[in-house]
Formats: C-alpha cells, sequence, structure tokens
C-alpha cells in the first residue's frame, strides 16, 4: 500500500514537453522511480481516493497530470485497474468519465466501487467481487474490447503523432512504430519532408536543448491576442 503523499510529488506537470523526446520527466522527485518500479511491474492496481470538489484530491490530479512523462503511449497495458472512491460519484459522471476514458486510453481495464450504499455489509461484499474480478481477470490476461475512448484517441493521436506532432512527440512515434500502430496510409507530403529534415537535427544536443527550451512559447503563441486582451 503506498500512499501519494508519500512518493515525494513536487509538483504538476508543467508542460514543458521536454519529455517528448525520450520520456524523461524534468522533475527530479520520486514520481517516475514510484511509476516504473511500483506501478509498470504490478498485474493490478487499485486507486483509493474520496471526491474533493466534484474530483478527487489535488495529489491525484498530480498524480494522473504527471503521467504524461509517457507522453501518448499506454504507459501501464494491460493492468487492472480497481478505483475505490468514497463520495457522490454517481452524481459525478463526468468523473467516473474521465477515469474510465485514461484507463482505457491506457488499454486497461476498469471497475468502480464506491461507499454509496446502505450498509457497510454491502460494502464488503463489493470490496470483495471486486478484488475476486480484477484477480481472476489478471490470471487469464482479460482486457475487454476497447471502447470509444481508445478507438477514437488512437486515431486522433496515430494521425497526430504521424504528421504535425513528430517533430516534438518523438518517443510517441518510436513507440507507434515499434509496436505498429500507424495502421493507415499517409499523404501529408509536406509535414513528411519538414519531419525528414528537422528530426534528425535534434540529435545535435545544443539544437534540441533550444527547441524544447521553446515548446512553450510556441504552444502558447496563437492563443497570445486573447490572452493580452483578458
Amino acid at each position: 500500500m503506498i500512499n501519494l503523499h508519500d512518493v515525494n510529488i513536487k509538483g504538476g506537470c508543467l508542460g514543458c514537453c521536454q519529455c517528448a523526446y525520450d520520456n524523461a520527466c524534468v522533475y527530479t522527485d520520486g514520481y517516475v522511480d514510484f511509476y516504473k518500479n511500483k506501478l509498470v511491474p504490478a498485474d493490478i492496481i487499485i486507486m483509493a481516493g474520496s471526491v474533493h470538489d466534484r474530483y478527487l484530491s489535488s495529489a491525484w490530479k498530480q498524480f494522473f497530470d504527471r503521467s504524461f512523462f509517457k507522453g501518448h503511449t499506454p504507459g501501464l497495458e494491460g493492468k487492472q485497474i480497481g478505483f475505490v472512491i468514497a463520495g457522490p460519484l454517481r452524481q459525478i459522471p463526468n468523473l467516473k468519465e474521465a477515469l474510465t476514458a485514461w484507463a482505457d486510453n491506457a488499454r486497461c481495464h476498469a471497475r468502480f466501487v464506491t461507499d454509496e450504499v446502505m450498509s457497510s455489509g454491502e460494502l464488503d461484499t463489493l470490496l470483495d467481487a471486486l478484488a475476486a474480478r480484477l484477480v481472476q481477470a489478471a490470471e487469464t490476461g482479460y482486457i475487454p474490447p476497447h471502447t470509444f475512448y481508445a478507438v477514437g484517441g488512437h486515431k486522433i493521436f496515430r494521425d497526430s503523432i504521424y504528421g504535425g506532432m513528430r517533430f516534438v512527440f518523438q518517443a510517441d512515434y518510436r513507440y507507434y512504430v515499434e509496436h505498429g500502430l500507424f495502421d493507415f496510409p499517409q499523404s501529408d507530403l509536406k509535414t513528411r519532408l519538414i519531419n525528414a529534415i528537422l528530426i534528425p537535427l535534434t540529435r545535435i544536443p545544443g539544437f534540441r536543448k533550444k527547441v524544447f527550451a521553446d515548446i512553450k512559447h510556441h504552444m502558447v503563441e496563437p492563443f497570445e491576442p486573447v490572452l493580452r486582451d483578458a
């Protein structure tokens, strides 16, 4: 059992995208080690938390955001995920939808138990059933067919990583090639030519450092007129 407050997560994702080149986060805290050495080897992961302001705690927000160091790849593929949540989850369908989408895009399978029941006995029964189903699914390697979240997400990121996002998210591109995820013809010759010219240059440490140092500015630049007016 691991308390997220003991993981030494120093902050949320900075949106700097410097992990996009090789999945190396700029933070030097305990998160990446925790993710790689505790979560990745596990067959079953049970996440327990309570509802705060229509979401989970700020620690959980940091946990989910910081998992972006893996980019748009399923870092926990094949895991059985259980969410044990205290609070009115049934009144916040968008929260359950977000957690389901997170698991599905990671190519996992999520099950839920909440304390919205009439008695502690009923809650115990639900927890026992959750544990039994997670173990059974892990033993058989069962992952159900992907839903809209994973299928739609795959198509969007597949096209983007092959095209305009490839220059930045090079770790994603290498993963997609290795796992045969580019399952479509691509005729965007202009973007392919730009990538063919610029990507080899990022192998030069000085050039790569300059590019990734400027990424934030380029992401915000299209919105600067609106931000200035605000």
